[in-house]
């Protein structure tokens, strides 16, 4: 991935030689600067989506409100990285933060406690924030000694902190710790790296360090404290660090989310004695330095005291810092921005795949690899999805002939698979193209009803001609005496669905369908209450296959008899069924492993993860945002997308770009490599349902 950067300038009179990777400069007062910068990148067909570090005091207008004239108008895939999270925003920090989540496709922070505040403050993140931490340099491991000899040190203990100079450093309350510390280490010398903020320079000049200086002469401390006023390049900057017994972390911020410096610090491989903010909270332990409270001088000097007393447990926190914080490498947080974003970026779509699997007669039920496997003939459930791809892709408005050439394969498929009582068979034998055995010895509810679902989507999609919808729904018609005969939950479900979308269509028919949505709902009810348990909220005591379609199914029921019963179970056992699904850790999805289903109460299976769950997750939730309007599931159904895309147990696609086609699922150690149907049209039912949250600019080929 090649990157490039857009420079933010304090004003049109700063100018700066910077390096080439900064292909973009803006006035940071200037809106048009922004407005000019999106709509540039949005007509530039080189870029694929937009990282935006946020932080207040980068961006011009009030809380930085000047960012919003760039977010508003890139249509670009948009990923924003928030620096600075606070608990209790001001009115116009909550609406500047508010906007930029809400336009945002991921959020980025850098510590799990700024998530957990997102979710409180911002329940519209739900779904979209990652949590991947400051980045460190890449440094080998030493003790200080060879840093000391170079810097002309080796005959102190060395105590440092540096950045940007400003108030909110909390250097004095280092300064005023320092005297009991050197009645007992009379060779401390305490550095204070850094040149002054360059917003502090301008409004009141050297005010802040000449404070201290002064602090210093009072105290005594001048053979003690050495400023080096500058900005420092990496080389030096790691030098320094490296010379360092103990790197003091001194924000009276207990707000702030993160400090670069500190994750230096530790990266480096130097104990640290750190004010408690949020960040510190969570990195600092005591195998690695020390926390104390914010403004405690006495603390400080205490904790200072404690770390020198002890030579070889100073080693051993050094050790433990740099080994606890190699997963923070900037390599590592580089790999992971690269992968957020080519999960944001949308696959073009492809028919290669679906075309090549699908002959004349219907869409082959496995594959060789990517390959049709003829020995297994067809299936009914595959050629149903199939047809509601093709559907879907109509109402999209893409490549309609040979869509609709497809559409007729897959329909006339359906007629072939009707019996005289209206039911269906399953499975087609390839060469004789007549129903096989194994139809008389397998319970076929769930592919019937699938086919049910998918005549109905063509009677309601307006793309295609009259003949062709009345010809679904005369085999819809031939078959609505069996549609009560369902067993399965999931039958249930699907007729419950079919039914609520035949009803404004086939008036004489709606006393039936209404029956069959009041009679599969309750149902569905009754098992709830048969299974449900004070942590298992379910309609069965174990999760299995396409689990979602039983909560949307409640949802949908729920809307169209107003009931609100049917539509709070149908949310709960969603919210549940997310709970057991989605890896907060990871923001991943995780569906249940074929290899074992999920048992009440014991272990659940991860493997064998196949296409199906994920496409069944993302049509519930995708219902449900458009029932409640509630954003977070839009934010889940973007995120159980990527697992198609590498955000999943073994971070490996499982989509194939070359072909178009999608794996079989994952093993505990690999990708079934093989590419059948219902992979195929589980990922494009998926990637249809997903274009209309995502931006998009991709096309069908």
């Amino acid at each position: 991935m090649v990157c490039k950067v857009a420079a933010v300038n304090l004003s049109p009179l700063d100018h700066y030689l910077y390096p080439p990777e900064v292909a973009w400069e803006i006035d940071q007062n200037n809106q048009k600067d922004y407005e000019n910068l999106a709509i540039s990148l949005n007509e530039n067909s080189r870029v694929s989506g937009v990282i935006l570090h946020h932080e207040y005091g980068i961006y011009g207008g009030e809380e930085g409100e000047n960012i919003l004239a760039f977010a508003e108008n890139c249509t670009q895939p948009l990923l924003v990285t928030l620096h600075t999270v606070l608990p209790d925003p001001s009115p116009k920090m909550k609406l500047v933060t508010g906007k930029l989540i809400q336009r945002a496709n991921i959020i980025v922070v850098l510590t799990e406690n700024s998530r957990k505040i997102l979710a409180t403050v911002y329940p519209f993140s739900i779904g979209k924030t990652y949590v991947i931490p400051h980045g460190i340099h890449a440094t080998n491991f030493s003790s200080t000694h060879k840093a000391k000899r170079k810097l002309k040190l080796s005959s102190y203990t060395v105590l440092s902190t540096f950045g940007l100079l400003s108030r909110g450093k909390g250097i004095e309350y280092v300064l005023t710790a320092l005297p009991e510390v050197i009645k007992k280490f009379p060779f401390v010398k305490y550095l204070i790296l850094g040149g002054t903020h360059p917003a502090v320079r301008r409004q009141e000049g050297e005010k802040y360090r000449s404070e201290l200086a002064d602090l210093v002469t009072k105290l005594g401390l001048k053979d003690h404290v050495k400023f080096y006023d500058q900005y420092l390049d990496l080389e030096h900057l790691i030098q320094f660090l490296q010379a360092t017994d103990i790197y003091i972390s001194t924000s009276i911020n207990p707000n702030q989310a993160v400090s670069g410096t500190l994750s230096y610090a530790l990266g480096t491989g130097r104990a640290v004695i750190s004010t408690s903010f949020t960040q510190a909270k969570e990195i600092i332990t005591p195998k690695n330095g020390r926390l104390v409270p914010i403004k405690n001088a006495t603390a400080l000097s205490q904790a200072i005291q404690e770390l020198l007393k002890d030579p070889d447990q100073l080693m051993a926190m050094h050790l433990n810092a740099y080994e606890s914080t190699r997963s923070m490498l900037w390599s590592k947080v580089a790999e992971e921005y690269s992968d957020i974003l080519s999960q944001l970026v949308l696959p073009p779509l492809k028919l290669n795949h679906l075309k090549k699997m699908t002959d004349n007669f219907g869409l082959f039920q496995f594959a060789q690899l990517n390959k049709p496997n003829t020995d297994f003939g067809y299936t009914l459930d595959d050629n149903a999805r199939a047809l509601i791809v093709c559907c879907q892709l109509l109402k999209q408005k893409h490549s309609a002939t040979n869509v609709k050439k497809l559409l007729a394969t897959y329909l006339s498929f359906i007629e072939c698979c009707q019996q005289e009582d209206g039911s269906f068979v399953n499975y087609i034998e390839y060469l004789s193209k007549k129903p096989t055995p194994q139809n008389s010895i397998e319970d076929l509810s769930d592919a019937q009803s699938r086919a049910i679902l998918a005549l109905v989507e063509v009677m309601r999609t307006e793309q295609l001609s009259q003949s062709m919808k009345d010809k679904a729904r005369n085999i819809f018609v031939r078959s609505i005496s069996q549609l009560n005969t369902f067993p399965h939950l999931r039958s249930k479900a699907l007729i419950i669905k079919s039914a609520i979308s035949a009803y404004g269509m086939l008036v004489e028919f709606q006393p039936q369908l209404k029956m069959l949505i009041e009679e599969n709902s309750a149902a569905l009810v009754t098992a709830l209450m048969q299974h449900e348990q004070p942590s298992w909220y379910w309609f069965e005591n174990e999760l299995k296959y396409n689990n979602a379609v039983l909560s949307e199914s409640l949802m949908a029921a729920g809307v169209f008899l107003k009931k609100k019963e049917y539509l709070d179970i149908g949310t709960r056992t969603l919210q549940f069924l997310i709970q057991e699904t989605f890896l907060t850790q990871t923001n991943s999805y995780a569906p249940i492993g074929q290899s074992l289903w999920y048992q009440q109460n014991q272990e659940r299976g991860y493997f064998d993860q196949q296409p199906e769950d994920p496409a069944s997750m993302i049509l519930a939730l995708m219902n449900a945002y458009e029932i409640t309007g509630q954003q977070s599931y839009k934010n889940l159904a973007r995120q159980c997308f990527s697992w198609f895309l590498g955000n999943n147990s073994l971070h490996l696609s499982l989509y194939d770009y070359q072909t178009g086609g999608c794996y079989d699922g994952l093993h505990p150690d690999r990708v079934n490599l093989n590419q059948g149907a219902e992979s195929l049209v589980s990922y494009l039912l998926s990637r249809l349902a997903i274009t209309n949250i995502t931006y998009d600019h991709s096309t069908t080929s």
